[in-house]
């Protein structure tokens, strides 16, 4: 019976309903049961004892897998497309060279602002095998579902490694999916917040820049125009006033000169932005290249001076930002003292009868509602308050890129996604007009920030 099967409700509808409907004969040898010679009133406990086994052994399972995945050990049966298990020591990985070259690729096309289709289409040209191929070729067991092209790369399957951009960062990733019951073979995904991730335990195949880059796009979720291209600045765009994502908006008749970028939450409605941060493609992109040659230049020339205005700037930014959340989080401790206070007197008015119960359970509901957001609100507050003192920028990062580059002929998507982490685009002044027009744009560059040499203006004629 055990070998029939462990939930004893499966069980009991085949031996009790099915087989006799459809004339089965059902035997168990070793448990002495016969459907031909009456039911056997012992079996159905018997199946219960058998689910309790599964059971039992399911949380025993849990229980070392929970130990494992706590000390950092890789929970997955195999190693994700890229890496493979080290032969002299199974747990750990280490990159299989020919897949990890396609994965590394997968990220460079990211920085070359490409998205999950594009990238899937190119694969497909190249004539790259698919990972379930690719293992295939290799023998190598897996469980990647297999396909009939074995080059048919579809955006789910990039999708699929873009999202594991902390493994290929060379991050173990814990904890990331768990099931309901030891009966469900369905995966349920975790909050991030549950997961469990120890950083540099193998090599990476991706550098910072193009992980943070993927991070990015997957965050974004940018979409090719109607003509299949990627516009450089997607997904790096925000509205000042709203802080809404800014779109490419261009058309088969458009110039080049032509296409622009605009507000999504004025597209949605006034209600939400009341301009529409428009900017023209071919100004952001000279305004953008000018400046980033002009602090690349000056970050090179006077590393040490470039160091301390960023430290400076950093510390005034980071100041500012910590004093009205300091006000904010004192104004909260300050109710949440009053609310206590209130509640004294209210139980008092309640038990001296100046105040009846029906009242009195109304009004307390109303203010413990009151002191639980409070009390949420402060514990959040204080936790970024911590983060913001306990972090500070990264220049070391920003110069190692900077050393890269001796010059910068161009702006390319791979550059733009090296440098910089978010465009803010302000409202113009007087946007009318063919004269007067000035728009501000802040760039913030990965690691350091906005700078005061980072705020650029244009101020050209339409």
């Amino acid at each position: 019976m055990s070998r029939f099967g462990r939930d004893y409700l499966q069980v009991g509808m085949y031996t009790e309903i099915m087989f006799p409907e459809h004339d089965v004969h059902f035997i168990a040898v070793n448990d002495g049961v016969d459907s031909t010679q009456g039911d056997n009133e012992f079996t159905p406990f018997r199946n219960i004892i058998n689910e309790w086994y599964a059971k039992d052994t399911s949380k025993k399972i849990r229980a070392v897998m929970k130990v494992k995945g706590n000390a950092g050990e890789h929970l997955t049966t195999s190693a994700p497309y890229g890496y493979m298990k080290d032969p002299e020591d199974s747990k750990h990985w280490i990159p299989d060279r020919e897949a990890a070259d396609v994965v590394y690729e997968i990220g460079l096309y990211v920085m070359d602002g490409f998205g999950p289709s594009q990238i899937a289409r190119k694969l497909r040209e190249r004539k790259i095998l698919t990972p379930a191929a690719y293992y295939e070729s290799k023998g190598i067991p897996c469980n990647v579902k297999k396909q009939g092209d074995p080059y048919g790369w579809d955006n789910t399957t990039i999708a699929g490694i873009m999202d594991r951009w902390r493994e290929y960062l060379g991050h173990t990733v814990n904890f990331k999916t768990t099931k309901k019951s030891y009966k469900s073979k369905k995966k349920i995904k975790n909050p991030e917040s549950e997961w469990v991730i120890f950083e540099n335990t193998h090599e990476p195949i991706w550098t910072e820049a193009i992980a943070e880059a993927v991070k990015q796009a997957r965050q974004s979720r940018r979409r090719p125009t109607k003509m299949g291209e990627m516009g450089m600045f997607s997904g790096m765009m925000y509205c000042a006033d709203c802080g809404s994502i800014l779109y490419q908006c261009r058309a088969t008749g458009f110039r080049k000169d032509q296409e622009y970028y605009i507000c999504s939450g004025y597209r949605k409605g006034k209600q939400v932005c009341n301009t529409p941060h428009s900017i023209r493609t071919v100004i952001l992109e000279e305004l953008i290249l000018q400046n980033l040659r002009e602090i690349v230049s000056f970050a090179r020339s006077h590393e040490n001076r470039f160091v301390q205005m960023v430290m400076d700037m950093d510390v005034k930014e980071r100041n500012k930002g910590l004093a009205k959340k300091r006000r904010l989080l004192s104004e909260s401790k300050k109710r949440i003292t009053e609310l206590d206070m209130i509640f004294k007197r209210l139980y008092e008015d309640n038990i001296s009868g100046k105040l009846t119960d029906e009242r009195f359970h109304k009004l307390s509901t109303d203010y413990e509602a009151e002191q639980a957001g409070l009390q949420a609100q402060a514990a959040m507050l204080r936790e970024e308050i911590e983060e913001a003192e306990s972090k500070s920028a990264n220049v070391d990062r920003f110069l190692s890129v900077v050393r890269q580059y001796t010059d910068i002929p161009e702006l390319t998507p791979r550059i733009l996604h090296e440098f910089v982490e978010k465009i803010v685009i302000h409202a113009a002044t007087d946007p009318h007009s063919k004269i007067n027009r000035r728009q501000e744009v802040d760039i913030y560059y990965k690691g350091i920030g906005i700078l005061e040499m980072s705020k650029v203006f244009d101020s050209r004629q339409k």
